[in-house]
């Protein structure tokens, strides 16, 4: 009994261990990122071919995030546990990927009645967990925050870039800031036509409308301020007709390697 005690207590202390040295900078998944990412302007293109080469690192990338437990997560402040769980989602998504590469588009993978982000394919904080779960149940519902759509990346051409770096509770504002204000610098997916007084945007701004409109009212609002250029700019998008772009689903891959 005795020495079963102090196994039990010896795994817990390396269990805390593990947790507490847990390296929140993501700086293996930055140097991921500095490899195989390929960030052109407000577009990102990923060597997934390469990458399927040195797949352990992912895969490693993968466990310590599966490792973490609940209570020194939720010892986090917010900004520190909303980056964790964009770095998480960015991650299992590369992760997904790879483990059917090769794939023209993150849709081929699952079912029409179980979707590649409703696969259970990971776990978090002991609970098996899908990519949807991390975004809408643990992201959306716990967090005021509509830039993390310009932050968690599909593996999609019509996605926002994949960014270069880690997200980081330090930095979190100003990257989120940065990620949204890059995809609407994109014309070929977001573009205001004065002549038309119309804002022509990515769909993303069509599902999830309502996250928009609790922060800014509308999302015209939204996005004005970020868009406009003169205050006289800023207030005729504000009063622009919406019409939503064709979203393009195919895998973010660089064009050399593409299928």
């Amino acid at each position: 009994m005795k020495n079963l005690l102090v196994g039990i207590i010896s795994f817990g202390l390396s269990v805390n261990a593990f947790s507490s040295s847990f390296d929140l900078s993501f700086k293996e998944w930055t140097d991921w990122l500095k490899t195989y990412a390929q960030v052109q302007g407000p577009v990102t293109a990923v060597n997934y071919k390469e990458a399927l080469k040195k797949r352990a690192v992912i895969d490693r990338l993968a466990q310590q995030i599966e490792n973490l437990d609940k209570a020194t997560y939720q010892s986090w402040d917010e900004k520190d546990q909303l980056a964790f769980l964009i770095n998480a989602y960015n991650v299992f998504t590369v992760k997904l990927i790879l483990d059917h590469y090769p794939v023209k588009s993150i849709k081929d993978i699952g079912s029409l009645f179980k979707s590649a982000w409703k696969q259970k394919f990971f776990k978090l904080f002991g609970e098996e967990e899908t990519l949807d779960g991390i975004e809408h149940e643990r992201i959306r519902k716990n967090f005021k925050e509509p830039r993390i759509h310009f932050a968690v990346v599909c593996a999609s051409k019509g996605c926002p870039a994949l960014k270069g770096e880690a997200y980081t509770g330090k930095k979190l504002d100003e990257q989120l800031e940065e990620s949204l204000r890059l995809f609407l610098k994109d014309t070929n997916r977001n573009r205001w036509e004065s002549s038309k007084s119309t804002l022509f945007l990515s769909k993303i701004f069509k599902w999830y409308g309502d996250d928009f409109k609790g922060s800014a009212g509308t999302v015209q609002a939204f996005v004005a301020s970020r868009m406009g250029n003169t205050p006289e700019e800023i207030k005729k998008i504000q009063s622009s007709e919406l019409e939503f772009l064709e979203y393009d689903w195919s895998l973010n891959e660089t064009p050399e390697k593409a299928l």
